[in-house]
Order: structure tokens, then sequence, then C-alpha cells
């Protein structure tokens, strides 16, 4: 027999033996009387069907084991599945952990730069808060610096009307003086006239009291001989003849003289700002140039300089006009290309086309414009002198390229250079602050004269002749490779001109 199954038997057979016995006392009674035969019998029915009971028991007992093997198995499977996907959201988990962490330095360090932010926001806060104040307090000083300022400017302005008031007083002495002047030289003139006209006539007077006593004396020693001194008397008319010619060219040759003197003393007469200024605008010409020019991206743009000037007789006895590169196309510090150049002179009676300009030799920065004769005869204009000693005047005039302004300055030679002069601030500009000195400003001497142009804003350049540097044709002859060239020569001329001026 299995000894399994024999333990299984002893274990339920002992399980019902206590089950079945009783522990009470025994009642008192008959005592049974004991069937061994039959008791023997019954106890191994019971012992059978205990023990197929058992072996059911058991058999259902190990069925169900298996189920519940089969059903931990699955449940171990699927224990196992849950775990995997557990590690796997483990895994996913730690991953937006780090993520998590990541973004969390991330925010961190913004959270520091936005704390870093707001404190230098709150510093900026401190300090323009201290700013404000302090301008609060700048503009209670400026309110009260204003004030003052009120009082200054009215205090300046009583005293710039008594000034005024004494400049129109001294300007009506003047002009009573330069009256006076006039007349002075006028009434000298006239005697000037009256004494030439006294001694011409005391010469004749002489010539004749002296022909007169010769003719008498000739008339006493020859009157024995009638026909020759008829001969001689035809001589002495004829020789009278030429006295009286040799009289009248010396008359003729004081007259001239007397004219010269008078237009050396009207040349040498200082005329007012206003009087030089009006003459420019009555005997000015219009200058007008129009460039098509070669930019950056070859670009191309069409362009106009215009600017003013006057009549110039240089030294030849040509006339010309004078202008500065700057209201040109030709300006020395400019970068464009010049493709095509015309020139226009305007002038009241029309406007003419112009094929040729200079650079001037003394500063190529300077332009000078010779005009056609018959241009000049038709326009009827004054022309102004070139001033040969500008400084024997102390002040020159300066009226600007546009004709908008005009003021007059003291001046000094260049010391490095004598044919430069130093223009010191305009006296009208010091009195009424509304002239500056500028690139192309003309300057005049006090007796209209033309010293030259400015080359910059505080440095005139001496006009003493019109010798050109370098020459460039206009029109249809201009040539752009000469342009360029020319204005590139001209630029390294102005590089060897004195520090002080380039």
């Amino acid at each position: 027999m299995n000894k399994t199954l024999m333990l299984v038997i002893c274990d339920f057979l002992l399980l019902s033996m206590l089950a079945l016995a009783r522990f009470d006392p025994p009642e008192e009674g008959p005592k049974p009387t004991l069937d061994a035969s039959a008791s023997a019998a019954t106890a191994e029915a019971e012992l059978i069907e205990l023990l197929e009971e058992s072996l059911e028991a058991e058999q259902g007992s190990r069925e169900n084991i298996s189920a519940d093997l089969r059903e931990s198995q699955e449940n171990l499977q699927e224990k196992a599945r849950l775990l995997a996907e557990r590690e796997a959201a483990l895994e996913a988990t730690e991953v937006n952990l780090q993520q998590t962490s990541a973004e969390a330095a991330a925010l961190a360090q913004a959270k520091a730069e936005v704390e870093a932010e707001r404190q230098a926001l709150s510093e900026r806060y401190e300090s323009t808060r201290k700013q404000l104040d302090e301008a609060s307090e700048k503009r209670i000083q400026l309110a009260d610096t204003l004030g003052r300022a009120r009082e200054a400017k009215s205090v300046s302005e009583e005293r710039l009307n008594q000034m005024e008031t004494e400049l129109r007083r001294r300007e009506r002495e003047l002009a009573e003086k330069e009256a006076a002047l006039e007349e002075a030289e006028a009434e000298k003139a006239r005697l000037a006239k009256e004494q030439g006209e006294l001694s011409q006539r005391l010469e004749i007077t002489e010539t004749e009291r002296r022909l007169l006593a010769e003719n008498l004396s000739r008339e006493q020693t020859e009157k024995a001989a009638a026909l020759a001194r008829a001969d001689r008397l035809t001589e002495n008319v004829g020789t009278l003849g030429e006295g009286v010619l040799k009289i009248g060219q010396n008359v003729t040759t004081i007259a001239q003289s007397s004219e010269a003197i008078k237009k050396e003393i009207e040349a040498a007469r200082p005329h007012t700002m206003s009087e030089i200024f009006t003459r420019f605008q009555e005997n000015r010409a219009t200058i007008r140039f129009t460039s098509l020019e070669r930019g950056l991206f070859n670009g191309r743009n069409m362009r106009n300089y215009e600017s003013r000037s006057i009549l110039v007789r240089g030294g030849d006895g040509s006339t010309y006009l004078v202008t500065h590169t700057s209201n040109s196309p030709f300006s020395l510090s400019g970068s464009s290309e010049l493709e095509s150049v015309q020139l226009e002179v305007t002038v009241p009676i029309g406007t003419m086309q112009i094929k040729q300009i200079g650079f001037l030799a003394a500063d190529p920065r300077i332009l000078f414009i010779p005009l056609p004769s018959s241009l000049v005869e038709s326009t009827g204009f004054q022309t102004f002198e070139l001033a040969r000693h500008p400084e024997r005047w102390e002040e020159a005039v300066l009226v600007k390229s546009d004709e908008s302004n005009f003021g007059r300055t003291e001046f000094r030679r260049l010391t490095s250079s004598p044919r430069f002069l130093k223009m010191d601030r305009p006296a009208l500009g010091e009195l009424f602050a509304d002239f500056a000195a500028s690139r192309g400003d003309l300057a005049f001497t006090k007796n209209s004269r033309l010293i030259g142009a400015l080359a910059d804003t505080s440095h005139a350049v001496v006009i003493d002749d019109f010798v050109a540097a370098a020459v460039l044709n206009l029109g249809a002859s201009f040539d752009p490779k000469q342009a360029k060239a020319t204005i590139e020569d001209m630029k390294d001329r102005v590089e060897q001109l004195p520090a002080a001026v380039r």
C-alpha cells in the first residue's frame, strides 16, 4: 500500500475517532453487550466508504490544486506582463523625470534670470527715480536760469537796440562824411580843373607875349627889307601855328591826366557793403551744371548744380566767371563717376551753352569759366577788376555764392603761403549772428575789386590772374575718362597745398 495513502487513512481514522469520541462522563445504565462479528463488519464497510470519500476528496483536491496552479501560472504571466509594462512605464517615467529635471533646471535658470532682471529693473527704477529727482532739481535750476536769461535777454535786447541805434547813427555820419568827401573831391576836381585852365591861359598868354615881342623886334630890325621881312613874317606865322598846335596838345594832355586822376580817385574810394552787394546783384550771372552721374550699384542719376557769380576781367582782357568745385559735378571730395556734363550761363538777355572750364592753378578747388566777348558785350554788365594789392585794405566784403547774404571780415596773409588770406569771423556775423562763411563765397575789397573765392570756410585764395591747372571740355566733347583722370590729378594738387587750407 502507498505510504501516502496510508498516512491519509490514518489521519482520517484519527479524526473520525476524535469526532466520535465523547468526553462526557458516562451515564449510569445498563451496560450493552458487544457483538464482535457485527461490529467488525460495520467498521470495515464504513472504512471502505470513508476511504472512497477520501479518495474522491483527494482527487477533487488535486483537480483544485491543478486549477489553482493553472490560475497561478496565468496570474504569474499576467503579473510578468504587468511587470514588463510597469518597467516600460518606469523607464518612460525616468525619461520624463529627466526631461522634467532639465525643464526644472531651465525654469530655475529662467527664474534666476528673471530674478536678476527684476533686481536690475529695481536698481534701474531706483536710478531713474534718482535721475528724475535730479532732473526735477535741474528743471527748477533751469527755470531760475531761464528767468535770469530772460532778464539778461531783455537787457541784451535793449543793448542791441542801443547798438543798432548807434550803428544807424554812425552809418548816417559815415554817409554824411562820404557825401562831404564827394563834395570835397568834386570841389577839388573843380579847383584842379580851374587851375589847369588858368595854367593853360597863362601859358597861352606868355606864349603870345613872347611871340609879340619877337615879332616887334623883328619888325624894327627888318623894317628896311620889306620883301625879306614879308618872307620872314610868313615863317613866323608858321612858327606861331606850330606853337598854337603844341599848346593844344598840352591842353589835351592835361585834360587826360586830370581824367585819369579822377578815375584813380574814384577807384580808390571805399564803397559800403550795400553798394558792393547791389552791384553784385545788378551784374551777376547764374551758373547751372547738369550732369549724368553713376553712383553705387551702377545707378544713374541726373543732377543739377546752381550758383551765382559776377563777370571778372582777367589780366589778358578776357572775362570770366568764378565758382567753387562743390557747386559743380567736379567736387574733389566726391566719388561719383561722370558720364556727361553740360553748362549753361544765364544772364538777363538769355542763356548760353559753355563748352569749356578751367581749374585755377593757385587752388584747383576753384573753377573759372571763360565767357565769349559777344555775350559780355550784349549783357551790358559792368565787369569787376581783380584786386592787385588786397593787403592795402583792412577788411574784405564777403558775398555768398547764392546771394542770400553778405558781410564784412578782417583778414591777414597766411604765413605759409602768400596766395591765401585767413578770414576772421565776419563783423556782421559777430553783431547779428546771421552770417556764416562757406565755400565758394566771393571776397571783395572795399573799393569793389575781386580778391578771390573762399576755398574753405576760413581761407580765401587770391586770384591775381586766371591761369589754368587743367582744362575740361563739356557738352558733346565731354570725355568721362579724361574728366576722371583730371579730377584725380587735381586731388593730388590739393594735397600739395599748405596744410592749413586743405
